[in-house]
């Protein structure tokens, strides 16, 4: 049982952002490899006496320069992403939304049912081949919240669509039971009027 979870709460889903997200960063980071392993073939000794006579002096510091642009290149965008995406957990459970990000596990956004007025999916026409999509949350107060390339869009808007009319009805009971301040008045005021009325009739 996860410690992070509430008295009587239960994890419905876990996953991760939909791996679509990683074709542009793997293709880049493809594309530097290639980039860079070619251009380190020219800057090798023989080809590059051939391309560049009298350079040889600036062969070194341009070697360093490119396996320095490459590596910062790889690790700003393709291992970023690919970092982000591996660290990124989304958990719906009975009462919540949750997104979890890092290598330790930190929560960056809680979304209490109570707090949702609706829930809505969306899906382009990318996401739709991929069966992904981004899942909107209107909230009662505040901006609307989006986690974004949720995968298998339909069951996880289903799941959360039955764990939102679930909390929401259970909410609406809670409030039918207590009583309220008019409905106690009420009573009393009735009450009056019988004993009233009772003693008139004696």
């Amino acid at each position: 049982m996860h410690k992070w979870l509430l008295e009587g709460e239960q994890v419905e889903i876990c996953c991760r952002p939909h791996s679509r997200i990683l074709v542009w960063p793997i293709t880049v980071g493809l594309l530097v490899i290639l980039l860079g392993s070619a251009a380190l073939a020219k800057l090798q000794p023989g080809p590059f006496s051939h391309w560049a006579p009298g350079m040889e002096p600036w062969r070194e510091p341009a070697l360093v320069l490119l396996v320095v642009a490459g590596g910062l290149t790889l690790l700003l965008y393709p291992v970023r992403r690919v970092w982000r995406w591996a660290w990124t957990r989304y958990f719906l459970t009975s009462q919540r939304l949750l997104v979890r990000r890092g290598p330790f596990g930190r929560f960056i956004a809680i979304h209490s049912m109570e707090q949702i007025q609706e829930v809505r999916p969306v899906q382009k026409w990318r996401q739709k081949m991929a069966g992904s999509g981004d899942l909107q949350l209107h909230m009662y107060r505040g901006p609307i919240r989006t986690l974004a390339e949720v995968p298998a869009l339909t069951r996880f808007n289903k799941e959360t669509q039955q764990a939102w009319i679930k909390v929401f009805r259970t909410s609406v009971a809670s409030i039918q039971q207590t009583p309220q301040p008019g409905d106690y008045a009420s009573e009393v005021g009735m009450r009056e009027k019988g004993l009233r009325k009772l003693g008139r009739d004696h």
